[in-house]
């Protein structure tokens, strides 16, 4: 009688995925990926901190270089960011031994984009993302390099930005 309880809620479990997967809300490993309550304010902070000052197009575009580094996985996406030197605008931080992101997060939460750029990362945290409007660009700067234009693709620019990817 227990094993077929168990079959029963575990098919139960799979309907209910089926459904969501049907609903748009993205693939299984999207729906499971782990992303705390800190590191989606890390993100968000990035994103706010980065190019809030180019409206929304700017900060998916930071989201999208964050989730194309991150080999499309939320749940990777903050030891992406985290990365030293990886984002100009918690540089100080990464450069730490120990990094506090506590001040990068509360000047960004005094921006009027923060509750936008946390609505951002919930959405990507659920698969929710959407189409990559980088053309899948893993690096962006607003006077990028001469190393860059030579060792890398030029996808676009978004206000400020230049988008490159490696290749």
């Amino acid at each position: 009688m227990q094993i077929l309880r168990t079959f029963s809620a575990l098919s139960t479990l799979l309907r209910v995925a089926l459904v969501l997967f049907a609903l748009g809300a993205g693939s299984v490993t999207s729906l499971s990926a782990k992303v705390g309550n800190y590191e989606r304010q890390i993100i968000a902070a990035v994103l706010v901190l980065e190019a809030a000052n180019q409206g929304e197009q700017g900060m998916a575009a930071v989201l999208h270089v964050i989730n194309n580094r991150a080999k499309g996985d939320p749940s990777r996406a903050v030891g992406q960011v985290a990365r030293r030197k990886a984002f100009s605008c918690i540089n100080t931080i990464t450069s730490q031994k120990h990094p506090d992101y506590g001040p990068a997060i509360a000047r960004a939460m005094k921006d009027r984009t923060w509750p936008q750029a946390l609505g951002m990362v919930d959405a990507y945290c659920a698969g929710r993302l959407g189409a990559d409007n980088t053309g899948g660009a893993t690096h962006y700067c607003i006077d990028p390099p001469q190393s860059w234009r030579e060792q890398m693709v030029f996808t676009k620019r978004i206000g400020l930005h230049a988008f490159f990817r490696e290749g």
